[in-house]
């Protein structure tokens, strides 16, 4: 598994496609199915950054609520 916040090797491999998309849209070779594969890329690739933000943020909460309760336990004492 990889760290919070670096890209998963699913997201290079959607990358590379989506860019193999771009060029052939540049190109002017793109056909109507190829432009909704490049939407559709984007969009997952969006919601994977999203989600890993949020599993992120998550873990910092985790990590700030257990330093509090070792705190308090230590004070407590």
């Amino acid at each position: 598994m990889s760290e919070p916040g670096e890209p998963r090797p699913r997201d290079h491999a959607l990358e590379r496609e989506l860019e193999s998309l771009r060029e052939q849209e540049k190109e002017g070779h793109a056909t109507p199915k190829e432009q909704a594969r490049a939407e559709q890329l984007e969009r997952r690739l969006h919601k994977d950054q999203d989600d890993a933000e949020l599993a992120e943020q998550r873990q910092e909460d985790r990590d700030i609520a257990r330093e509090d309760a070792e705190y308090r336990h230590r004070h407590r004492h």
